[in-house]
């Protein structure tokens, strides 16, 4: 070990990591010095893997050096995932805004709207069509609601609202059949494809067809953001504390790749040109994530695309963890089927950037099976005497610990508070067991090639766990449990153990970063109720509130409010009595900006001197509903105010405690 005691070596260890650690403070401010971690790592991680290569791979018997060529083929993939996702953030990315003003003649592109649903029920359905339908735009635009449920209650919905109702014979090619047959039947030069949970901004049209003032751009993607929890933010009692987990890809690694025109269609918020879509006849089909194909192949034809990176639509996320997995599992298959089709190394016109960018997110959906190897290999060390890597603790703190933590504070510099890597590791450890069969059914043809929609608008007041979904997670949980025990104890030498005392040490903080990601993981498939059927926005829009007969009852502000409903704080200066004036059940009338929107009272609580007051909507105008969807979901992008979250897993480990052992009593509705 080049001579150097095991004293000298922690002596570097811990000079080592000030010199990085002081690094990492200068790169939150300065580019060079992200540039100089990032190289640090690299080169820490290129030490390490020769070192493992040539020192530490086990020979004594087959099935201990498959183990190493597993756990070995598995840092090797890691690496190369790194290298790609660090190559991006060489260098920060942002594209300049283009407006409406690009175009000097004042001649606007005519805008099609496309709307693809199935199964989404009228709720969804209005909001979006609503928010599409009073975009703010200076040029022809008109929406189309592409129905492949073939459902008349829509056709209704659609002629009530004033919008385009399209239907088909059949249903070939899921979703991008639906979208081709839009296609066939309208004749607008640029088409936005919206999925149908979405809901655009009032600005969106604004924000994104000024791009198309330059003739060579084949389509704008924007980032795809959710107005409602998803399951690792709501099952882990972790709303405002951590981001949706889309978030750091949609609006961070999708900036970067536009730096190289490589930005992924997403499948949603996106507009494209008519053109380039013919000039790769259409939609492309055959495959589940017809999205990521369409793009990559409008990009190999040399058209310019671009990554507007603004919040210019929000939508629902899944809502269970079942649904999750099963959006998750549609997008690893469909990632093998693109491979596989249309292999990006083999697909002409893509630039060479391109195509390891490509790679490289098809690739991503293996790491999986790496996460899984990484899992079970302290488990059967320690369990069964199966050696992955034959080391030294000597040798891991000199060549281990720089990689790991340079690792550890790169990606942190780079995620610029999006996310962190402790973070990664959780969401990688849940999805795991379940993505890496995805991805193995699908490399050996066992899967059925079937787009399966997910869930969205769930409501319930049940609380139950998910013990077929968790099953995967718990048997990994309590098998690495089971040998962390028996580690200890090898440790204390209450149990033999044939295998250097060393080695156990390494097993043994192995399985406690691995069951601190586990331990998380094991709460996701528990579920809580959703009682709302619609989210909440926020707002503190000043209110009035009257009786039926005119009289002004009383006034403040909102609360929050949605489509259904509004909660408010009001002041009792005006009617002393209010909580005897009005009761549950009462109707009122609330003017908010000049609209009179009629409701009944849910909840009438009265606390000193002010009143708190929620009530549920009745006979609803279209034109208050309007106004109501543009306040909430489509508001426009220069007035909403994103969430900065701590994405901190000692945050969630403290909210947890805190708060899941209160799911076992009944809730209350409200």
């Amino acid at each position: 070990m080049l001579n150097l005691s095991f004293q000298q070596i922690l002596i570097f260890d811990v000079i080592f990591a000030l010199v990085v650690f002081i690094i990492y403070r200068l790169a939150i401010r300065y580019q060079i010095f992200k540039n100089t971690i990032i190289i640090i790592y690299w080169v820490a991680m290129v030490v390490y893997l020769v070192w493992r290569l040539l020192f530490t791979m086990p020979h004594d018997n087959i099935v201990n050096l498959i183990a190493g060529i597993l756990l070995y083929a598995a840092e090797i993939g890691g690496f190369f995932l790194s290298t790609v996702f660090y190559l991006l953030f060489a260098k920060k990315h942002k594209r300049p805004v283009k407006t409406l003003a690009e175009f000097k003649d004042g001649k606007y592109p005519t805008v099609n709207v496309f709307i693809a649903t199935y199964n989404e029920d009228e709720m969804i359905l209005s909001r979006i069509i609503t928010a599409a339908k009073n975009m703010t735009y200076p040029g022809i635009h008109k929406v189309y609601v592409l129905d492949d449920g073939h459902r008349d209650e829509i056709k209704v919905l659609s002629e009530k609202l004033g919008v385009n109702y399209v239907n088909r014979d059949n249903n070939d090619h899921a979703k991008a059949g639906n979208l081709n047959n839009g296609l066939d039947v309208t004749d607008g030069e640029l088409i936005v494809t919206m999925d149908a949970d979405m809901v655009p901004r009032s600005d969106f049209l604004l924000r994104t067809i000024g791009y198309f003032a330059d003739e060579e751009v084949g389509f704008i993607q924007s980032p795809q953001t959710f107005f409602n929890n998803d399951p690792y933010q709501f099952n882990l009692f972790s709303e405002g504390l951590i981001a949706n987990d889309q978030d750091f890809f949609m609006q961070s690694i999708e900036a970067q790749k536009d730096a190289y025109n490589a930005t992924m269609y997403v499948g949603s918020n996106a507009v494209f040109r008519r053109k380039a879509l013919e000039d790769i006849g259409g939609f492309s089909t055959g495959v589940i994530t017809e999205d990521m194909a369409t793009g990559m192949l409008v990009q190999a034809k040399g058209w310019k695309t671009a990554f507007v990176n603004e919040n210019l639509a929000s939508g629902l996320a899944p809502e269970t963890f079942g649904d999750l997995i099963t959006q998750r599992d549609r997008w690893a298959r469909g990632n093998i089927q693109v491979a596989r089709k249309w292999n990006p190394i083999f697909t002409k016109g893509l630039t060479l950037m391109q195509r390891i960018i490509y790679m490289d997110g098809i690739h991503y959906w293996v790491s999986g099976i790496y996460k899984m190897i990484y899992l079970f290999a302290p488990i059967v060390f320690l369990l069964f005497g199966v050696y992955s890597l034959r080391a030294s603790l000597a040798g891991i703190m000199l060549f281990w610990f720089p990689a790991f933590i340079t690792s550890q504070l790169a990606f942190n510099t780079v995620s610029e508070g999006r996310q962190t890597i402790m973070l990664t590791n959780v969401y990688e450890t849940v999805m795991a067991p379940y993505m890496s069969f995805a991805v193995m059914r699908e490399a050996l043809f066992l899967s059925k090639n079937k787009f399966a929609v997910t869930r969205k608008g769930v409501n319930t007041d049940e609380t139950y766990y998910n013990w077929r979904l968790a099953m995967p997670v718990l048997v990994i949980l309590v098998l690495s449990i089971l040998a962390l025990i028996k580690g200890i104890l090898i440790m204390f030498g209450i149990v033999p153990f044939k295998e250097p005392v060393n080695a156990v040490y390494i097993n043994v903080f192995w399985l406690c970063y691995n069951i601190s990601a586990l331990a998380l993981a094991a709460f996701m498939p528990f579920e809580r109720p959703r009682f709302r059927k619609a989210e909440r926005f926020p707002d503190n829009k000043s209110v009035e509130v009257y009786s039926l007969d005119g009289q002004k009852l009383g006034a403040g502000n909102l609360n929050d409010w949605n489509e259904i409903g509004a909660a408010m704080t009001l002041n009792r200066e005006i009617v002393s009595n209010f909580d005897q004036v009005v009761s549950n059940g009462s109707k009122v009338i609330i003017n908010v900006e000049g609209h009179s929107i009629e409701g009944i009272v849910s909840r009438n609580q009265v606390k000193d001197e002010e009143v708190y007051m929620a009530i549920s909507y009745v006979n609803l105008s279209e034109e208050n509903y309007a106004y109501i969807i543009s306040q909430t979901y489509a508001l426009a992008s220069t007035i909403y105010k994103p969430i900065r979250y701590n994405n901190s897993i000692s945050v969630i480990f403290l909210s947890l405690m805190r708060n899941h052992f209160k799911v076992f009593q009944k809730p209350k509705k409200g």
